[in-house]
């Protein structure tokens, strides 16, 4: 059996949706040859994760004990203000992180994950490297790794690096970014990504032939789940949200208008399950609706699917940037599984518009008019006691992923 390096930032039990991919990866991937070691970031202070179908091992993320020293501080002085980012100290410790840090935030945990991978390529020779990212730092470890131990290194983009339209950087940042980026690119023996729209943009940037390997799904996390008729009306988002890129503002909004007006479709509840944040919270009450809102945390993702199933609808918000307009995201997958209506937000020709509408998924808005009208249409289906979808088809499973990306680790090896 052929032995592989799997680097990723994030990993289970991180609740991270980066963490499905590569979880995927090293449940499956022993199926068709590969015996994986995965290299993570620690999670309170491990060195190495028991789980039974990979060995997992841990570098620690320079600063990131301090960072967890501070935020613990101040949430036992100041509550649940700080752990939502509203203390000046988080703010600055954040603003840091973003901008001297190189190629991204989690470049702290470079030089301690590039000796641990060089030590265990030492004692356990792998046939080859690959890399899920962003955050990009997960390919700086691989590159480092396979050019020192002479491996192929299979590079895997789950969002675009430069030019990602979620991150709003100057042009001098972007420049480097991007001159980076392809240098150090041109050492992996393969580039791979999950969707035709990003291998397009990859593909002009490295001006090299990249394979799309979709996201997939495991079908046994919804097994077991009960077939229960919502007792009200209520939408669900299980996920992180951004300020600049992912927000419920056009929700708020819709949702405020309706109020006024006496709709119905405003009697709701918007259950949040994810990090918290004040400016979500400042959203809700700038529009008056904070009373519909309910923040619930990060949960185990078993709970979080289970919440999915208990909701009506459930919500997608996009990025409202044109240039994202070609994003259709890993969790229309998991809404899809889950079999309850979707309600998207997002930019005006967006692909998902269009998945939604041929795949009778739900409904999308990008303004207010057609936020409202999305309400009301959900309201409507829940009153009529329609709110379970018909079985269809939800995408690649984890084991067709762990397949494609087995090939292309084979072929990788072969041409070496």
């Amino acid at each position: 059996m052929r032995r592989l390096l799997l680097v990723a930032y994030y990993f289970p039990p991180d609740v991270a949706a980066g963490a499905l991919r590569p979880n995927y990866l090293a449940r499956y991937l022993p199926e068709f040859g590969w015996d994986v070691t995965v290299l993570t970031r620690p999670l309170d202070g491990e060195s190495e994760r028991d789980i039974a179908y990979a060995r997992v091992v841990t570098a620690p993320v320079i600063g990131d004990g301090f960072e967890r020293t501070v935020r613990d501080a101040l949430v036992h002085r100041n509550g649940s203000a700080a752990s939502n980012g509203a203390s000046p100290l988080r703010a600055a410790l954040r603003w840091t992180r973003q901008t001297l840090a190189f190629p991204d935030r989690a470049s702290g945990w470079a030089p301690y994950a590039v000796k641990r991978g060089y030590s265990e390529a030492r004692v356990r020779p792998f046939d080859a490297v690959l890399s899920t990212a962003t955050p990009a730092t997960a390919h700086v470890v691989a590159a480092a790794t396979a050019l020192r131990f002479g491996l192929p290194w299979i590079a895997d983009y789950r969002d675009p690096w430069s030019g990602n339209p979620g991150l709003r950087e100057g042009p001098i940042r972007t420049g480097l970014q991007l001159a980076f980026e392809r240098s150090l690119l041109r050492r992996a023996d393969t580039i791979t990504t999950i969707s035709q729209a990003i291998a397009l943009q990859l593909e002009r940037i490295h001006r090299r032939s990249v394979h799309v390997i979709p996201n997939a799904s495991e079908p046994g996390d919804w097994a077991g789940l009960e077939s229960i008729r919502p007792a009200r009306f209520q939408l669900c988002y299980t996920g992180s949200m951004h300020a600049e890129h992912r927000s419920p503002t056009l929700l708020f909004e819709a949702l405020s208008s309706l109020r006024a007006q006496g709709d119905p479709a405003a009697d709701t509840r918007v259950r949040f399950f994810g990090p918290s944040n004040d400016w979500v919270v400042e959203d809700a009450r700038r529009y008056n609706v904070a009373d519909l809102v309910e923040y619930c945390g990060v949960v185990p993702r078993s709970e979080a699917i289970a919440a999915q199933r208990e909701a009506s609808d459930l919500l997608i918000f996009l990025n409202l940037d044109p240039s994202s307009a070609f994003e259709l995201g890993s969790k229309i997958i998991e809404y899809t599984r889950t079999r309850r209506p979707i309600l998207a937000f997002g930019p005006p020709q967006s692909v998902m518009r269009e998945h939604l509408a041929r795949h009778s998924l739900g409904w999308f808005a990008s303004d207010l008019a057609e936020a409202k009208c999305a309400l009301r249409a959900a309201y409507d289906r829940f009153v009529s006691g329609d709110v379970e979808l018909p079985a269809t088809e939800a995408g690649f499973e984890a084991r067709d992923l762990a397949r494609a990306f087995a090939s292309r680790l084979d072929e990788a090896v072969e041409r070496r």
